[in-house]
């Protein structure tokens, strides 16, 4: 194995081709974003499309709990979840637990925004994937949440260990 520059020779070639191929993922799916929104037909921007899919995968959350799910400032989860409610997205409503605090739910507008993103998701994936077999595409998004699961992990551990090393 020839380690290149700045390379930990005892790292694999196949460890370093996944990195480099993810940031690969990362870059091409940073430009293709605002484009694929875009073809949705809807003024809704990538963050507020996080909150929305957050809102329609957990339910009806506290603003604070969103901030929490989509790794993102309470103050700036504020100021998009306001124009989410202008907008017509979203609602708040009494939090039947404590009166005094509210829950953020989605509005019929919002589900239709959410199904006409995904419709357009999936077609894109769709006409992408045609030529792979079932058997690959099966095992593909087994091998791709499995990826996922230990990316997040990893990643969070990852944070926790930077953060303890800056504190010292």
């Amino acid at each position: 194995m020839t380690a290149l520059p700045h390379q930990d020779p005892d790292l694999s070639e196949d460890v370093v081709a996944v990195a480099e191929n993810f940031i690969r993922l990362m870059r091409t799916f940073g430009r293709t974003r605002a484009q694929v929104l875009a073809a949705a037909a809807h003024d809704v921007e990538w963050s507020a499309q996080m909150i929305l899919k957050c809102l329609a995968n957990a339910g009806p959350l506290r603003s604070s709990a969103v901030a929490e799910h989509v790794h993102s400032d309470p103050s700036t989860i504020s100021r998009q979840v306001a124009a989410l409610v202008k907008d017509g997205l979203v609602e708040r409503q009494a939090d039947p637990e404590d009166g005094r605090a509210s829950l953020l739910v989605l509005t019929e507008k919002a589900g239709e925004v959410l199904k006409s993103h995904d419709d357009i998701r999936n077609q894109h994936f769709a006409r992408m994937l045609a030529d792979w077999s079932e058997r690959d595409l099966r095992k593909f998004a087994d091998l791709m949440a499995r990826f996922t699961r230990d990316y997040e992990s990893a990643s969070s551990e990852f944070l926790s260990e930077r953060a303890a090393t800056r504190h010292r």
